[in-house]
């Protein structure tokens, strides 16, 4: 049994999704073993607010976040 395009589309779409929600979460599983969960919290608390604020530009990320605050000594 073949796929339209369209559901053949949706598959591809839907397999990207995964992948991508995947991908994500085995990053932070990481960021918060190497940081602790104390200092994510309080990155991804950053990362929202200024998301929320219209402040956020495109390096903000919760990893950057996290790499300035050990640079600083936090």
């Amino acid at each position: 049994m073949t796929l339209s395009k369209h559901e053949q589309d949706f598959a591809d779409a839907l397999a990207l999704k995964l992948r991508l929600n995947r991908e994500a979460r085995f990053a932070e599983a990481r960021l918060r073993e190497e940081y602790g969960d104390f200092r994510h919290d309080i990155a991804a608390g950053c990362v929202a607010d200024h998301q929320k604020a219209g402040t956020a530009g495109q390096g903000l990320t919760i990893e950057a976040v996290l790499q300035d605050m050990s640079l600083m000594g936090f």
